[in-house]
């Protein structure tokens, strides 16, 4: 087997669903590495939905996966949150998914009125400008700020739709205050994917559809990269990108993962036509 992979971390929107809908050869791939014993999880920079609503939809779509299985963005910014201010007052920017992460951990939420002492922001449903005021105030008051990911889109059955980065962009721009972003590409999210999948990042490969998330974060934890181009990131993107949003390999979809694995070059996507 290529590589001597023994832990896959998968991304989730745009690399094994779209919207409501599993991508082609994404079960029969999982079963397989089931098969052989390759551990595998899913990291998706979604901070909105709790751990339970993901895998649920996930075997609505046939993806049986186990909760330890799923990590959110939500996750790493609770966990990097109880590292980094363990005893401070919070205030949680979000949805369900956010609030629990928070809580899981053992921080405290502030109640309305109260004056927090870090911000910790991520897609917020109830959004709007008296909201964006009061974060505002927060972090004009000294509050420091945490932001799950700044992502711009989320591909979904019709196209995009906005994710978690436009938010935080308009309160970083408002208050001239950039955030500690948590999820990816982050550091402290390539060290929860290894963690995840229980093995050294030279022994995982990372597989997502974003160049600046998911391949940029698989290349800075140490992970083997793996483009695939069924979501946001095209063969053009992958040839024009350098550094650390370099993938190691490009694949059309989900399904080549295993040939590919076993040595099959075939299903490589190059600058020219597949060979």
């Amino acid at each position: 087997m290529r590589n001597g992979i023994e832990g896959v971390v998968f991304d989730i929107d745009g690399t094994v669903v779209r919207g409501k809908r599993v991508l082609p050869g994404v079960v029969d791939t999982l079963a397989e590495l089931r098969s052989r014993r390759i551990r595998f999880a899913f990291m998706t920079n979604d901070n909105s939905n709790t751990v339970a609503t993901w895998t649920g939809r996930l075997a609505a779509m046939g993806i049986e996966v186990t909760s330890d299985e799923v990590v959110t963005s939500a996750i790493i910014a609770a966990d990097v949150t109880a590292d980094l201010y363990p005893e401070a007052s919070i205030m949680a920017v979000g949805a369900p998914g956010l609030i629990e992460a928070l809580r899981s951990r053992g921080l405290r939420l502030v109640a309305e009125g109260e004056a927090p002492e870090v911000v910790v922001m991520g897609k917020d449903p109830e959004f709007d400008q008296a909201r964006l005021r009061v974060v505002c105030d927060a972090i004009w008051s000294g509050a420091e700020f945490v932001a799950t990911n700044y992502d711009p889109r989320i591909p979904t059955t019709d196209g995009f739709v906005p994710a978690t980065g436009p938010m935080v962009k308009a309160v970083a721009y408002a208050t001239g205050r950039e955030p500690l972003v948590t999820g990816k590409p982050s550091h402290w999210s390539g060290i929860v994917a290894a963690r995840t999948v229980g093995v050294a990042p030279d022994a995982a490969a990372m597989v997502g559809d974003q160049l600046a998330t998911d391949i940029a974060m698989g290349n800075k934890a140490g992970m083997l990269t793996v483009l695939v181009l069924t979501g946001d990131a095209t063969r053009d993107d992958a040839d024009a990108a350098v550094g650390e949003l370099k993938p190691d390999v490009v694949l059309e979809d989900v399904g080549r993962l295993v040939p590919w694995m076993d040595g099959a070059r075939e299903h490589e996507v190059t600058g020219g036509p597949m060979a």
